[in-house]
């Protein structure tokens, strides 16, 4: 049930992409701006499981939900899992935003290829070649974790349920950022969000391993040394941002030899397919991750 359960999601995900729903979360926003006003919710956040207690009332629904579809029959034990998943998958689509970057860089205007280029990129980004599309390509590796990777995870460990949490955690974190509330809140949130990301972010950084250079990446993950200065969060991104792009034989000190490749020219410079090959490692390492649920499925089910 499982494995059919993440078939259905993705293909809805990549395939019927009319059918993808709008993720926009507009009620956990509204959720999370009374958070920040709220001086008992501004006090539970100041505890270490402060987080916890907030995502409760929402999750405990789903919990709910979840055991009483389960209750029902597989079949709607089946639909209920794939609206979640699928709920909890993005928001935003990373295949859709790569192929309008590639597109708007490849035939301009360059002005919109930096603009789409900067919604999903984690930071500032260049706006010259080759050193933009590194950015993306950076970009790429680091959400497929976060988008993809670590919501089939916890749905598979958890149901639905674990992947609402996983949704929740970020959302949590990310809206906090921009609201006015104690930074201790902004803190915590961050830690969950380091613990919901720590185990999907290996897992997404072994597909990577397998999918791409196995050499390149074992390499970059024990010589990976994290300095914590800017937050938890980060250990995940820059393990996976190393792991990623070790994977592509690409490495932040190679802009030189990126800027002298002849496979794609823009104006002077000449950009390889950085974008194409980061994405297409994020499609090799989802399918071989499929594949062993399903397997795992399959002996589960004879079992």
């Amino acid at each position: 049930m499982t494995f059919l359960t993440v078939l259905i999601a993705l293909f809805v995900e990549r395939v019927l992409d009319q059918h993808r729903p709008l993720r926009r979360h507009a009620w956990f926003d509204g959720y999370c701006h009374q958070l920040s006003r709220a001086s008992l919710a501004r006090w539970l956040m100041a505890q270490p499981w402060g987080v916890v207690a907030v995502l409760l009332p929402p999750l405990l629904i789903v919990a709910w939900l979840q055991m009483l579809f389960s209750e029902f029959g597989g079949l709607f034990e089946l639909v209920f899992g794939s609206a979640v998943l699928l709920y909890c998958l993005g928001p935003r689509d990373l295949g859709d935003e790569t192929e309008a970057y590639l597109e708007a860089r490849d035939h301009g205007p360059d002005e919109r290829a930096t603009a789409l280029a900067q919604q999903f990129c984690l930071s500032e980004i260049p706006p010259t070649e080759p050193r933009r599309s590194f950015a993306v390509a950076r970009a790429i590796v680091v959400l497929a974790n976060r988008r993809l990777v670590a919501p089939l995870f916890w749905f598979v460990a958890f149901g639905a349920v674990g992947a609402a949490a996983y949704r929740a955690v970020q959302l949590l974190a990310e809206r906090l950022q921009s609201e006015e509330c104690p930074v201790e809140m902004k803190r915590r949130s961050d830690e969950a969000r380091h613990i919901a990301d720590w185990m999907p972010a290996r897992i997404t950084a072994i597909g990577y391993a397998v999918a791409g250079n196995f050499d390149a990446v074992a390499h970059a993950w024990r010589t990976f040394d994290y300095l914590p200065a800017d937050g938890p969060l980060t250990e995940a991104e820059h393990l996976l941002a190393n792991t990623g792009l070790a994977a592509l034989d690409t490495f932040p000190d190679d802009i030189d030899e990126l800027a002298a490749s002849d496979e794609l020219s823009i104006g002077n410079l000449a950009v390889p397919p950085v974008v194409e090959d980061a994405l297409a490692l994020v499609w090799r390492s989802l399918a071989m991750w499929v594949t062993i649920i399903g397997g795992g499925s399959l002996i589960a089910a004879l079992a």
